[in-house]
């Protein structure tokens, strides 16, 4: 709390449209009904070169605190930069800043509060936080590490490095049946048949056999954002005593198959057809081929309609790769379909199909 205070009296101080300061002013800022650690406060705030003290002029109490203060601004002239640099210390690169003092200038604010930290408590550096935690406890803004100026800065003090904070992966909804000894995720691109799934998972309160294969994981894809580089290991960090394997079911179109191959690796047919497990740490998505053999099984027994917009054709040779996971006869119905211009949407396979293909896995 003393940090975050410190931190907001900082950029208020340095925000200001006037020259000075009072005391009161400043008492009121720090927020703090202890004469001592106000008194704190404000001579962190001088050593820092954030406030200068003005005239002889002084409270009355002990310590003495003078009753105004001048506000050092970042657009004061760099030659008069030279005494708070020297008063940097060590850490924080004074002999780089003495050679360019224009950009201590530019740097001053966010080194300010940086500084202020360090000094106040450098133990809660030791412990972690995710990003947007550590940038709201150093300047309280929660952006502040995404900012160019801050980055540029952390650059050149060498504390890039030094934060101790995590990125945050992309949220995705998911259903883990063992926690974080759930072994194998199936992707879902539709919400529908990832709700339906989690309901009969919630049911049966284990891990299931899906169409004859071990799952005790749903992660909703939402689309196309599962594709996003690095989502797959992003989520696979936190979490899991051990990355799961991952497989990927959506809808039988154009667009379904391209979010299977961005989402893949060059995971090899034989591995689609024969289940064979991957290295991890490459974390391929492989093709849960026995749900699209279900769709097509479903799909005889009503109506195909028509794609609703038009969608690009994946290259040829992804698109054969994708084909290349099921057995000549499948592959030959799939690419009947797509050509015909009719498609299988996931949701054919509905909660009572679902509910028939389940095994409870002991």
């Amino acid at each position: 709390m003393l940090l975050l205070r410190q931190s907001n009296a900082i950029m208020e101080i340095t925000g200001r449209k006037s020259a000075t300061i009072t005391l009161d002013e400043l008492s009121d800022l720090c927020n703090t009904a202890d004469y001592g650690i106000l008194v704190s406060d404000i001579r962190g705030l001088v050593d820092s070169g954030i406030l200068k003290p003005m005239g002889k002029e002084t409270n009355g109490m002990y310590p003495p605190l003078r009753n105004h203060y001048r506000i050092i601004r970042e657009d004061d002239d760099a030659s008069d930069a030279k005494d708070e640099i020297m008063r940097l210390g060590p850490d924080f690169n004074p002999s780089g800043y003495l050679a360019k003092k224009a950009l201590y200038v530019k740097h001053r604010g966010l080194l300010r509060c940086l500084c202020e930290y360090v000094r106040r408590n450098s133990g809660e550096l030791d412990l972690i936080m995710s990003k947007n935690e550590r940038a709201y406890a150093v300047w309280g803004n929660e952006k502040q590490l995404d900012d160019a100026l801050c980055k540029s800065m952390l650059r050149f003090t060498g504390w890039d490095e030094r934060l101790n904070y995590y990125d945050t992966p992309e949220p995705f909804l998911d259903y883990l049946c063992a926690g974080a000894n759930t072994e194998s995720v199936l992707i879902l691109e539709n919400k529908d048949i990832w709700f339906s799934l989690r309901k009969l998972f919630m049911e049966s309160k284990a891990g299931c056999l899906l169409y004859g294969v071990k799952i005790d994981g749903l992660l909703y894809g939402e689309g196309k954002k599962i594709t996003r580089v690095g989502a797959l290991k992003d989520y696979s960090k936190e979490g899991f005593a051990r990355p799961p394997s991952f497989y990927y079911w959506g809808d039988l179109d154009y667009e379904g198959i391209s979010i299977f191959l961005a989402v893949s690796k060059a995971t090899s047919p034989e591995d689609c057809r024969e289940w064979v497990s991957e290295d991890w740490r490459e974390l391929p998505a492989r093709l849960f081929t026995p749900g699209y053999m279900a769709m097509l099984g479903y799909a005889k027994t009503q109506t195909l309609t028509q794609r609703r917009t038009a969608q690009a054709l994946p290259p040829l040779p992804e698109l054969e790769r994708f084909l290349e996971c099921f057995d000549c006869v499948s592959a030959l119905e799939i690419r009947t379909l797509l050509e015909s211009g009719e498609y299988i949407p996931q949701e054919i396979c509905s909660l009572p199909r679902l509910r028939d293909a389940l095994e409870i896995s002991i």
